[in-house]
C-alpha cells in the first residue's frame, strides 16, 4: 500500500485544483519559501482527521479555506481527496484504491467521504489503524518535530517506540474496550433496575390484563348486545312506521272523502248565495226581520195578556146579570104556571166557548133553547191569531219594499 494521489481544491494556498501523483519509492517536493511545500503536508495531516488548528499551523479551523488575495475572491470551501492503493488489501475493505475526502465549509460544517460515500471520523481511524497512518502517527514528521523528539522525556519515548512496535493502536483499542465495558456495565445496572421495577409492578400489571381481558369480553358483549336491541328497535319502528302509512292512507282517503263532500256543500251554499241574491235577501236584512218580530211577538203577548183579564172580569159581569134578565123577560110576556129552570154550563176546551142550556115548559112542552156566550179563551185565541197573521203581512210588505229598495241601488 503507498500513496496514490492527492488532489487540494480551495485548501490554504490552493485556491485552484491542484492534483499530484506520487509514485513508489521517494518524492521530493522543493520550491521557494512561501511557495506552499507545508501545505501540502498539512492538508494530508488534515485529511486523515486532524483537529487541533494549531498543529495545522493556524488559529482557527475554518482558516484552512482559501481566504482570498488581491487578484482572486474567498472560495466557500476546502476539500483534499488522499487515494490510496490497495491492491495488496493491507486496509480491510474491498477496494483496490481507496479515496478518503474531507471537506469544510466557511460555515464551520464539515464532512467525511470514503469513495464517495458518507462516513465518520472513526471509520477512517478504524481503516488506517494497521497501515501507521493517521493524525496521531509518527509517519508525518512537521517542522521542529524532530527537536520535539531528540528533547523528549522518557514517557514520551516510549509512546513513540510503542507507536513505531504498533503496540500504541492496540492500547487504544483497549482503551476503547474499556470504555465500551464501562458502558455495557452502566447499561447493564440500568437494566436490572428497570426490570426489578417491571418485576415489581408485574402482578399489578398482571390483574390489569385481565381486567382488561374482562373488560374488552364485557364490551363485546355489550356491542352484540345493542346491535341485537338495536334490530329489534328497528323491526317495531319498522312496524310502527307501517302502522303510521297505513293510517295516513286511510286519513288521507277520509280527507278526500271530506274534501268533495266539504267542495259539494260549498257548492250548494254558492247555490243558495245566489239565490237568495236574486230573491233579494240576505242574511242581514233575515236578522233584522227576526228581531223586529220578537219585538211583535213580546207586544202581543202583552195584549193577549191584558185581553185575558178583560175577558175573565166580562165573563164574571156576564154570569152576574143573566139570572135578573131572564126573570124581568118571564114577567113582561105573563106566561103562567110554575117554571123550573136549571142551567148547565159546560166548558169546551176544543170549540173555545161556554153553552148554557135552559129547559122551558109551556104549551108546546119541554124543549132546549142553546144559548151562546162570549169566552174569553176563544176570544184571546182568536185576537192572537188575527194579530199574528197581521203582523205577519206586515213584516212581509216592509221586507218586500226594503228588498226593493236594494235592488234598486245596487241597479244603480
Amino acid at each position: 500500500m503507498y500513496l496514490k494521489s492527492l488532489t487540494l481544491k480551495g485548501f490554504k494556498s490552493f485556491a485552484d485544483r491542484a492534483h499530484m501523483v506520487f509514485e513508489p519509492g521517494l518524492t521530493v517536493i522543493v520550491g521557494p519559501n512561501g511557495s506552499g511545500k507545508s501545505n501540502v503536508s498539512d492538508a494530508i495531516r488534515w485529511v486523515l482527521g486532524e483537529q487541533s488548528a494549531k498543529q495545522l499551523r493556524g488559529a482557527a479551523m475554518e482558516d484552512v479555506v482559501f481566504a482570498g488575495s488581491s487578484a482572486r475572491k474567498p472560495v466557500g470551501m476546502a476539500e483534499v481527496d488522499l487515494t490510496l492503493d490497495n491492491s495488496d488489501h493491507v486496509l480491510p475493505v474491498d477496494f483496490e484504491e481507496v479515496v478518503v475526502t474531507r471537506r469544510m465549509y466557511r460555515s464551520g460544517e464539515s464532512e467525511y467521504l470514503i469513495n464517495g460515500a458518507p462516513a465518520r471520523l472513526l471509520d477512517i481511524t478504524d481503516i488506517l489503524h494497521d497501515t501507521g497512518l493517521g493524525k496521531e502517527t509518527h509517519s508525518i514528521i512537521g517542522q521542529g518535530k524532530l527537536d520535539s523528539i531528540l528533547a523528549s522525556k522518557p514517557e514520551e519515548r516510549r509512546a513513540l517506540i510503542e507507536e513505531a512496535a504498533g503496540i500504541s493502536k492496540h492500547k487504544r483499542r483497549r482503551e476503547r474496550s474499556l470504555k465500551r465495558l464501562e458502558s455495557m456495565e452502566s447499561h447493564l445496572q440500568r437494566v436490572l433496575d428497570v426490570q426489578k421495577e417491571v418485576s415489581r409492578q408485574l402482578k399489578p400489571l398482571e390483574r390489569q390484563v385481565d381486567k382488561a381481558k374482562r373488560a374488552s369480553e364485557i364490551s363485546e358483549r355489550a356491542r352484540e348486545l345493542r346491535c341485537i336491541l338495536a334490530v329489534d328497535d328497528l323491526r317495531r319502528l319498522r312496524a310502527r312506521w307501517d302502522e303510521v302509512q297505513r293510517a295516513e292512507r286511510e286519513r288521507s282517503s277520509e280527507r278526500d272523502v271530506t274534501n268533495a263532500v266539504v267542495a259539494q256543500r260549498t257548492q250548494e251554499l254558492d247555490n243558495l248565495r245566489l239565490l237568495l241574491e236574486e230573491k233579494g235577501i240576505f242574511a242581514g236584512d233575515l236578522s233584522e226581520q227576526r228581531r223586529r218580530a220578537q219585538l211583535v211577538c213580546e207586544k202581543l203577548e202583552g195584549s193577549l195578556r191584558l185581553l185575558d183579564e178583560k175577558g175573565r172580569s166580562m165573563a164574571q159581569r156576564t154570569s152576574q146579570l143573566l139570572p135578573h134578565r131572564r126573570t124581568g123577560r118571564r114577567r113582561r110576556r105573563g106566561h103562567g104556571g110554575a117554571q123550573d129552570a136549571s142551567r148547565t154550563f159546560q166548558r169546551d176546551e176544543a170549540g173555545g166557548g161556554c153553552r148554557a142550556q135552559g129547559a122551558t115548559q109551556g104549551r108546546g112542552g119541554t124543549r132546549p133553547r142553546p144559548f151562546k156566550l162570549p169566552c174569553h179563551t176563544a176570544r184571546s185565541r182568536h185576537v192572537r191569531r188575527v194579530a199574528c197573521q197581521s203582523a205577519g203581512r206586515r213584516e212581509e210588505r216592509r221586507g218586500t219594499r226594503r228588498n226593493l229598495c236594494h235592488a234598486r241601488r245596487s241597479a244603480r
